[in-house]
């Protein structure tokens, strides 16, 4: 991907709503850039069939944190494999949608639902 955007649907851990994060491909890896509120009950569409990009996430300089509560990363929930909104000042990560929760550690190398622009 040279231009696209890709865009993961997440969920803010302080309020359980959902947002999207935009990413865009740097050479290396995908960097998030932007995030936008997502209304309730929508979906965002796979990405060229099965939906999973495999790589590199990381933040971007510009990266705005959740459109919800401010937490400036993200991380996904080792349980449900969905993306959370994560503050790095908090010691726990809560999933807000299965429940889960623990100490953030690891990198993320894949995710899913993406869509595309």
């Amino acid at each position: 991907m040279t231009d696209d955007a890709l865009f993961v649907s997440m969920v803010c851990s302080s309020t359980r709503l959902p947002a999207v994060i935009r990413f865009r491909w740097d050479g290396e890896s995908y960097v998030a850039t932007a995030g936008s509120k997502q209304r309730p009950g929508s979906v965002v569409p796979p990405q060229h069939g099965n939906g999973s990009i495999n790589g590199s996430f990381s933040l971007g300089a510009a990266y705005p944190g959740c459109v919800y509560c401010g937490a400036d990363n993200f991380v996904r929930c080792g349980r449900c494999r969905e993306l959370g909104c994560h503050d790095h000042s908090w010691e726990v990560f809560n999933c807000p949608r299965c429940g889960n929760s623990g100490r953030v550690d690891g990198t993320i190398d894949s995710l899913s639902g993406l869509g595309s622009s």
